[in-house]
């Protein structure tokens, strides 16, 4: 056995794969440049990442065998001493160990992150998700970052943990600020209820967006379903707002609230309470401790609560006062202030018609206005 030229074959193969990897990885950054940025070199999630570390390995290995292999494995006139056979076979083991140790300890630095694991490359911004632990809410009061103001460069709002608000698309002039202020500060697009419009809309990988055309064809199937109020009550939903401008008529199923399925909304959103009020939107009200749940595929479904203030109002299983009312107001509406601390929202505008301009999951529907108790069209 010519050790010397297993040791060569194997750095050859090594190569191989090494430049394999890096090419299958560079068809994948051409394919979604967002890569570089979520992603480190050491990640091996990736197949092209696994290849290219694995010719490494593998190429070590091989120069190791070329420069140690021959008197480690030379043949021995006795056939060997236990020792030496042990040796044989345990120095490729531990180099392997060897090897695997050091990929972990590396994968805990940098090189196993992206360049921008919380935030937009190009621009640097926050992309407002509020998942996992970071995203635990304050008790008795509102989770987000404090926002900035303007930037005289981009014309952009700092939402803070919401992300970057379009200060342009707040014109005041829509039927949904017209109506009056905002009914809570989560909904609106900074998240303290100072700031409204469109939050920026983060890119979205090939699969994000392969995954997230499924939800929506299947948060759509529940439009069909419960077109009118009158659908909603027979279908287990309950009233839990009077119409709102700006958010709708909220219809509840508790039922579907321990969990997020684009197919089963626990709330509907109407243009009123009358029976024969239309569907104009749907919403995830969903119980999730130690932070919002994942959600819809990618970074624009941004997670809002209601608890300001000691949270809303509440008798029984209907609002009947907001995040403003003080306790004592509460008390006298016969209601009991609830600050819902593990409890997570995000609206879906997906009813055709109420597409709203300020994006599908907008905490605010510009396009609603009319007054509240009343209608859309009020």
């Amino acid at each position: 056995m010519d050790v010397r030229k297993i040791g060569t074959s194997m750095v050859g193969v090594g190569a191989v794969a090494m430049v394999v990897g890096m090419f299958a990885d560079a068809l994948r950054h051409g394919d979604d440049a967002s890569l570089a940025a979520r992603e480190g070199v050491l990640e091996l999630n990736s197949l092209a990442h696994a290849v290219f570390f694995g010719g490494i390995v593998v190429a070590i290995l091989g120069v190791l065998l070329v420069f140690f292999g021959a008197p480690l494995y030379a043949p021995a006139p006795d056939g060997g001493t236990p020792a030496r056979r042990l040796l044989q076979v345990g120095a490729p083991l531990a180099a392997v160990a060897l090897i695997a140790a050091s990929a972990a300890a590396l994968s805990n630095t940098g090189l196993a992150e992206g360049s921008s694991a919380n935030g937009d490359v190009a621009s640097g911004a926050d992309d407002g998700h509020a998942h996992g632990d970071d995203a635990a809410p304050v008790a008795g009061g509102d989770d987000h970052a404090e926002h900035g103001g303007v930037d005289p460069e981009t014309g952009l709002v700092d939402g803070g943990a919401h992300g970057q608000i379009i200060a342009a698309t707040a014109t005041g002039d829509s039927p949904c600020e017209q109506s009056g202020d905002p009914a809570s500060p989560g909904q609106t697009g900074d998240g303290h209820g100072d700031m409204r419009g469109m939050v920026v809309q983060q890119n979205l990988t090939t699969d994000e967006r392969l995954q997230l055309m499924d939800e929506m064809a299947a948060a759509r199937t529940v439009i069909e379903q419960f077109p009118t109020v009158a659908d909603a009550e027979a279908g287990g939903y309950h009233k839990s707002t009077v119409y709102v401008p700006c958010i709708g008529a909220h219809y509840t199923n508790i039922s579907k609230v321990p969990g997020f399925d684009p197919a089963a909304p626990s709330e509907l959103l109407y243009d009123g309470t009358d029976p024969d009020a239309k569907i104009v939107g749907l919403s995830y009200l969903v119980y999730h401790p130690g932070g919002a749940p994942e959600g819809f595929a990618g970074p624009n479904d941004r997670w809002h609560q209601h608890n300001a203030n000691g949270g809303l109002c509440l008798q029984g299983g209907l609002v009947v006062g907001g995040e403003n009312t003080s306790e004592e107001e509460c008390k006298a509406l016969g209601g009991e202030k609830n600050p819902l601390e593990d409890i997570w929202m995000v609206h879906a505008w997906v009813v055709p018609g109420f597409e709203c301009s300020w994006g599908v999951f907008a905490g605010e529907c510009p396009e609603l206005g009319g007054k509240i108790g009343g209608t859309a069209w009020d």
